[in-house]
């Protein structure tokens, strides 16, 4: 399959499995305003003042979550799925010896064309070493080398 097909197969699975969790986590946080305010209108015996307190500091946190995959979200829309790259960068797709890589934005591994990717940042270790080779470069990280095969 050409390039381009991979990276906009790619960058479609990306988004299907930011949209997913982030639908996740704003139903956990449903769940947890539901159960927090009702117990805190509510005269129980059984949610004292700390479990509403760990209820809210876990809602914040999922809060926090949530309007950082909402953010990744908008960022993977800037990403133009028929601009390849030559290079590893923002909004690449680069398959190495070791594993394949969505560069940009921090997401679990997720499926697209029957291979697993892996989303990460620019920040990130890995990414830092590989930023900037092209197909046919190494890079080592912690040991580990990694060989640029493909970028889309």
């Amino acid at each position: 399959m050409d390039r381009a097909a991979i990276k906009k197969a790619v960058l479609k699975a990306a988004r299907t499995r930011l949209e997913n969790t982030a639908a996740e986590l704003k139903a956990r946080i449903e769940e947890l305003k539901a159960v927090t305010i009702g117990d805190m209108n509510a005269e129980s015996a059984s949610q004292t003042e700390s479990t509403r307190g760990s209820d809210v500091d876990l809602m914040n946190s999922l809060g926090a979550q949530y309007e950082h995959v909402l953010q990744d979200i908008d960022r993977i829309g800037i990403v133009a799925p028929h601009a390849l790259m030559d290079t590893v960068q923002f909004g690449a797709v680069v398959h190495t010896d070791q594993r394949n890589l969505l560069i940009g934005f921090s997401l679990e591994e997720f499926d697209a064309m029957g291979k697993r990717y892996l989303g990460v940042t620019p920040k990130a270790p890995l990414v830092q070493a590989l930023y900037g080779r092209k197909s046919g470069e190494t890079a080592q990280v912690n040991g580990v080398t990694y060989a640029v095969l493909e970028i889309c």
